[in-house]
Order: C-alpha cells, then structure tokens, then sequence
C-alpha cells in the first residue's frame, strides 16, 4: 500500500503503480542502460563544512511525500513533472538487509532528460545520474555507511552545482557537478531499479517513507520594516526611592568567614544555618555548594515578613533545572512561599500568595547568568511589587500583590530545605554572603526598553489575496485547500493552509510572533504558524494547538540533536477568540495567552538555521506522517524581529 500527500497543484500527480517487474519484454519502454555503470574517478569532492555552508543559502519546497506499508515490500512509479536536476533533493526512510544492491528510488529514466539513480550497495550509498538523455551516465560511491537491516534516513540534495549525501542528517559526503540544468521528465520510482526492469532486487530492502523538494537560493531582498518600540509599563511606586542615606535594617546574614562555624548569623539575632545535607565548607570567606550539600535555617518571626530585601554574591559553577540560592518555600501545596533560585541558568524569582493563588506559583524570570563569573544580586519585594538586580541592572520590575507571611517551613540555603522527593534542587558553585533584611524603599531604576521590528503581518483584509503580507515582504502566492478570507479573518477547515517561503527575515534566533485565533475543533496536532523541517533533523519551530492546549516548539539542531523543546500553555476555549504571544530571546522562551503569561522556559543554542517554507495553518512540509492542519478563524499574525 501507498499513501500519497500532495496538496499543491505543482505537485507530482499519482500515476500507474508498479511493481518489480520480471517480464524482459518491458525493458525497451525503460530505456535500459548497461548496468556497468562508469565511474568517475576525477569527481571534485567538497568539503562537508563547505557543503553544510553551501546548503543553508538554499531553500526546501516538498513537491510530495509517501509512506508505504511497512509489511511488505511495496513498489511505485509515479509521473514528476516539476524537478530538475539542478536544485532538487530526495530523502526516503529506508531498510536494507543485505550487501547487495537495492534501489531506492529514480526520477526521470524512462525519459528523454536528465535523470538520476539513488541506491544502497554494501552499506554505501550510490548516486547515479546523467544531465542530458546523451551523455553516459555518471556515479557517485561513498564509504560505508548505513547499518544492515536497521531503518536508516537516506537523503541526495543537490543545490546548484554541489550534491550532498546526507546519511542520518549529517552530511557525509559531497560533490561538484557542472551539468546543466534541465527539467526532469517521465517516472518517479520507488523500490526498483527502473533501468533493468527484467532483473528484481526489491526484496533486499524496503522504503517506509519517502518524500522529492525543489531547492531554491533564499531570497535576501532588503526587509521593509517598521520599528516598534515597546516600553513595558513598570507600575511600580518609586518616589520612596532608595538614597545613600537609607540603610537596610538587616535580620540575617551568612558571610561565611566563620570556617568552624560556617552558617554563623553575624547580625547577632540568632538565625545561624545549620548543617542540612551534606557538608558545606568555607575558605577566605566563600562557601562551596558540591550539589549535594546544603544549609538550613530555622522558621521564625522576625524573618516571617512580607517586605523584605534579599542580596547574595554567588557564583554558579554548573547550571541545573532548579538550583536554590535561597528559599521559603512550603512542600506541595496550600501555603506561602518564596524562592530565589537559577534554572537552567536564568536567575528567577517565585512568589506565591496562598490566600489568592493557592497552587499556582508566580514566575518572574531574569537575566541568564554566566558560569565561572561572579553575580551580585538585589531582591527588592514591597507588598504590591518586586523588583530584581543582577550586577546593578534591573532585570525584573512587575507587580506581585498578596501577603507571603504564612510561612509555615524552614528556609533553605543552597537546596531544597523542606526536602521534596521529586527533586533535589542543589546550588553548585560558590556563595561570598546572603543577607536578609526589611524593606525601605525602591532602588532606583528602569528596565531597558525592548526593540521589535515588524518583519511580516497576515492581517487577512484582502478576500483576493488571501496571504498578503502587509509589510509586502512575505506574502503567500499560494493556497492549499479552501483557505478563504471572511470578514477580515482568515477561515480554516481543518484541511486548508498556506505556505509562505522562507526568506533571510525568518533565519533569525530571536524574535516573537502574535496571533488571534478561535479554533471551531480540536484535534491531535493543529498548526498556526511553523518552521519546521521534515523528518527528523534541522532547526526549526511551532506554534500549534495539541488537543486544544497551545504548545510551543524549539529545535536547535546543534544544541538539542533530534529533539524537541515544548512548552505547554493552557488550553484554548472552542468559539471564543485567544490572543497569543510567543516571545524568542537570547536566552528564554515566554508564552503570553490574553496578555498573562502562561509559560516561560530558558532557552539554548540558535534556531535561525531554517530551511524550508513557513506554513500559516498546516504542515507545509507535507510530513507523510500528519496533516496537522488548524480547524478555525485567524484574525491576525505578526512576526516581529528582536
């Protein structure tokens, strides 16, 4: 059985399916070459960092995709009419069980053209192929390279003048081809080798799925863009502002220059740290935190307090999920807490009120830190605000009302003191002083006003063309389906969508994107916008619902190999419009739905290496495996860069 998903015009048209034919009489339809095949032995070679450079200015069209049943050893051919051999690229999930030759697939053998061969002979992969229908075909041998009888992920790309062979996503070798370019014409075939059609080797492996591209340089037109400055709104009370003649009151403080009494409270009010876990040791003043040690200091009521000032020197010598510098955090549910602590190396402040939020803790995260460097840090909390430095610049300034005096556990320093069996929670690194004191006022200063740049906006107001642009940059010129403009929102069936090819505006690592949406039906994967390379390998993003709850995804190939970074927001409500902001810095992702945000994460690597066309309500890509389309009303999308 095949399966085919094509949903463009252009798209490859579903011909006769075939199988490995045994019949001699059919080899002259093939135009049958001698199956000894010249080798070129003055091929120039490219270097694969060269090629992998070579590769990222081009962009990836899926003409079409199939699956074939993974039972049997299933065969086809199918009419191509819009590859040609000069930016084209084929990649097939494929088992081979033994040595000997199997082919997995062809294009344009049976005509009058340029064609080409790809096949797997004694684990290496073998490309053929021949620029005009008169000159004598060519092939291409590389090293060993797949495993016998295990599914390995097949991919020739050719751009421009260089072909890659790519095994797994890596590329493992790469030439330069100087024929011209010209259509390919006649077959698409899968799981045989059409040139000797009398001789059957199919049985020697199999295709599970399979998928052609045209590749096309990336458009590097300048960007028509507008600058938007958007100065958040601090709604904080500053005139109390701090001055040099305000000192702190403070309750506690650890400066660990006591080697025999480590935890020792030098402000005299009896708050000393005792040993929690492990063992904390001190050298010159600074106490060493190994991930296995940690500090606790005993709940009391003059540390009970809403208002207060937090300030440690610590430097981080590995980063974790959750690592406490210091906390008041209850166990499980039902009380106050506060915590101050690094994950993933993004120092972040939790506050939580239980009279108003119960579970749910409030997140403010800051400034990623560096490891190996010294960090000074100034927590500044009132009973409507909090405020957070990092080396004297502010990194958090948001309104947090409630009272956190319900206190009912003692305090950790350097690990989870209330000792939760989910996770340990440990600092690593070292600390030079925590001190803890009462609140005075505000230190005087403002957050950095952040910089957007609007680099495309789908507004959906033209009903003749549906996919314009505003910015006129990246408009969409084509429509899958019945994707249609009613009211000034873009309608979706749950079998429409558009594609929007990729340009230098989109290989950006920082960015964020707006959407309005109201979904008419859920279902197990619905697309809103995605960059997101096919198969298994690549950069990329989406912004998509999963059963109703709004997910977002983060792929740097480098930092994060075939895996996906998701980050779960709340679900959407059927026939009621959801306003979504998804914001991409340096170092986080932050998920806002109706203006609150519901999700953040610290973010690794560079996600700017994209290479296929963005898709506005489905899968552009034509992923064999789903169709992911959205099923409602978008009523707007921007893209802004950061």
């Amino acid at each position: 059985m095949i399966k085919n998903f094509s949903g463009f015009a252009l798209a490859a048209a579903l011909g006769v399916l075939a199988g490995c034919s045994t019949s001699p009489s059919d080899s002259s339809s093939w135009g049958t070459v001698s199956e000894e095949l010249s080798t070129v032995n003055n091929i120039a070679r490219v270097n694969v960092v060269d090629a992998h450079s070579h590769l990222a200015r081009y962009r990836h069209f899926v003409v079409d995709s199939w699956q074939l049943s993974d039972s049997t050893s299933d065969t086809a051919s199918v009419v191509v009419d819009s590859l040609t051999n000069y930016g084209f690229a084929v990649e097939a999930d494929v088992q081979v069980e033994d040595d000997s030759a199997y082919t997995i697939a062809s294009a344009g053998v049976d005509g009058d053209s340029a064609a080409w061969v790809l096949q797997v002979e004694e684990g290496a992969v073998v490309y053929s192929w021949r620029n005009t229908a008169d000159e004598n075909w060519l092939k291409f041998k590389t090293e060993k390279a797949l495993d016998l009888k295990k599914l390995n992920t097949v991919r020739v790309e050719r751009a421009g003048v260089v072909v890659a062979i790519i095994v797994n996503g890596k590329i493992i070798d790469a030439f330069k081809d100087d024929g011209k370019s010209a259509v390919i014409k006649g077959l698409f075939t899968i799981g045989f080798d059409a040139r000797n059609p009398g001789k059957c080797h199919c049985n020697n492996g199999r295709v599970e799925q399979i998928g052609v591209e045209t590749v096309d340089e990336i458009e590097d037109s300048p960007i028509d863009s507008v600058q938007v400055i958007d100065t958040l709104d601090i709604p904080l009370d500053t005139s109390a502002a701090l001055n040099d003649s305000e000192v702190t009151e403070w309750i506690a403080e650890w400066n660990f220059n006591d080697a025999e009494n480590v935890g020792h409270d030098v402000t005299g009010h009896g708050h000393n740290a005792t040993a929690g876990e492990g063992s904390v040791s001190a050298f010159d003043g600074i106490a060493g935190f190994d991930g296995k040690s940690g500090m606790m200091v005993s709940l009391d009521t003059d540390i009970r307090i809403n208002e207060f000032v937090v300030e440690a020197r610590v430097k981080p010598t590995q980063f974790a999920t959750m690592q406490n510098i210091i906390v008041a955090e209850p166990p499980g549910r039902g009380v106050d807490g506060w915590q101050l602590r690094i994950d993933e190396g993004v120092l972040t402040v939790h506050l939580r009120d239980a009279d108003s939020s119960y579970v749910d803790w409030s997140i403010y995260p800051g400034k990623e830190m560096i490891l190996g460097e010294w960090n000074e840090i100034r927590l500044e909390r009132n009973a409507d605000s909090v405020k957070l430095f990092q080396n004297g610049e502010l990194t958090v300034a948001v309104a947090y009302q409630g009272d956190l005096t319900q206190m009912c556990y003692d305090w950790g320093i350097g690990y989870d003191a209330m000792q939760q069996s989910f996770h340990d929670r440990y600092f690593i690194g070292e600390m030079d002083y925590i001190r803890f004191g009462v609140f005075k006022g505000f230190t005087e200063g403002t957050l950095v006003p952040k910089n957007e740049w609007l680099l495309a906006a789908w507004e959906f107001n033209e009903p003749e063309f549906v996919g314009l642009d505003r910015m006129a940059n990246n408009s969409s010129k084509y429509v899958v389906g019945n994707a249609v403009v009613a009211d000034t929102t873009l309608v979706l069936d749950g079998q429409s969508g558009m594609p929007v090819n990729l340009s230098r505006a989109f290989q950006r690592n920082t960015f964020a994107i707006e959407t309005r949406v109201k979904p008419a039906a859920f279902a197990e994967m619905q697309n809103i916008i995605v960059a997101e390379p096919p198969g298994r390998y690549g950069d990329g993003w989406i912004i998509r619902l999963d059963d109703g709850v709004l997910t977002v995804h983060f792929r740097d190939e480098e930092t994060d190999g075939t895996e996906w970074n998701v980050l779960k927001g709340k679900e959407l409500a059927l026939d009621e419009w959801t306003e979504i902001r998804v914001e991409r810095t340096a170092d986080s992702v932050i998920v806002f739905q109706n203006g609150e945000r519901s999700v953040w994460a610290a973010a690794k690597g560079d996600v700017s290496q994209l290479g296929y066309n963005i898709g506005i309500g489905y899968d552009a890509m034509k992923q064999a495996k789903g169709d992911r389309y959205f099923n409602g009303e978008i009523d707007y999308i921007r893209y802004y860069g950061l």
